[in-house]
């Protein structure tokens, strides 16, 4: 097989034809087609590029946080406060928090807040501003722009419209709040 190209290309000009005449050696360029026909027989697999896949926390830490949240609801919640307790960077804790919970810390502490004080506004008759510092919210007004913003309504409407029956999967958030007497009943720890 002969691998050299002849190429004649006839160009009028004017009244004197010009003849170019190029010869070219394929034989390099036969090389390279042969290594790009076995790099494309490659498995698709072998040509990606491996993405990093971020594992979330595990069952113990899950556990943990929750736990962790539920029984400080009242005081500050810093995410470098919530790694410490698995102990994980801030950074690495903040991205398997994602994962596993599918939001970020801040909005978890925010959500586990607003249920405790869902609770508290229809289980008693204390004042929002009291309730807005059990739950670890900084005064009235905060408590209703967030409460507002998950529930869909203002804390007073919630107090009328919410009855304790529907708000007793939540007794374990106010746990530190109450005692047990001899007796077996519970008896309010006033705020």
């Amino acid at each position: 097989m002969d691998t050299s190209l002849s190429l004649s290309t006839v160009l009028d000009s004017g009244n004197a034809p010009q003849v170019w005449h190029a010869e070219i050696d394929f034989r390099p360029f036969e090389g390279w087609l042969d290594r790009q026909r076995l790099a494309d027989r490659r498995p698709p697999a072998a040509n990606a590029t491996k993405e990093k896949i971020t594992s979330g926390l595990s069952e113990w830490q899950r556990k943990k946080i929750v736990r962790y949240v539920d029984e400080n609801i009242d005081t500050r919640l810093r995410v470098s406060d919530l790694s410490e307790q698995v102990r994980l960077s801030v950074s690495r804790f903040s991205k398997g928090f994602n994962v596993t919970f599918g939001r970020p810390p801040y909005d978890y502490v925010l959500s586990r807040r607003i249920e405790a004080a869902k609770y508290l506004i229809a289980s008693t008759q204390e004042p929002l501003s009291q309730i807005a510092h059990a739950c670890g919210l900084s005064d009235q007004a905060h408590l209703s722009k967030v409460f507002k913003r998950f529930v869909g309504t203002t804390p007073l409407k919630w107090r009328k419209s919410a009855s304790v029956s529907n708000t007793r999967q939540w007794d374990y958030l106010t746990a530190g709040t109450r005692a047990e007497s001899d007796t077996g009943a519970q008896v309010s720890l006033g705020y």
